[in-house]
């Protein structure tokens, strides 16, 4: 019986990264790097702070009326209750430090494209 290839092996295969190593925002694994390495490099971001801002850009944005937050409303930390033109703000200036591969792809996750 002949053998096959390892290249139509490795076809075959069905290679799946395990759920717990798996990005849950959808992200790359060379965004998530780079995304990573920009946090480490830019005074102005923490660890998270990208997420956080697409987070809330996108309750924003999925909100049927787009309602903004008074002044009054909320309680004042910006991970829970932050302004999204502001979270928008951000994500433009990382957009722009970015690669542009992962540029571009960070751009689908906020919805540009």
């Amino acid at each position: 019986m002949p053998r096959r290839a390892p290249a139509r092996v490795r076809r075959g295969l069905r290679l799946r990264r395990p759920a717990e190593l798996r990005d849950p925002w959808g992200f790359s694994p060379a965004l998530a790097a780079e995304i990573a390495r920009l946090e480490r490099s830019r005074n102005y971001l923490g660890p998270g702070a990208t997420r956080t801002a697409l987070r809330l850009w996108r309750e924003f944005t999925a909100d049927p009326y787009r309602r903004l937050r008074v002044d009054t409303e909320g309680c004042g930390i910006w991970e829970c209750c932050g302004d999204p033109r502001q979270a928008r703000e951000m994500l433009e200036g990382v957009l722009l430090a970015l690669p542009a591969r992962a540029a571009k792809e960070l751009r689908r996750h906020v919805g540009e494209e």
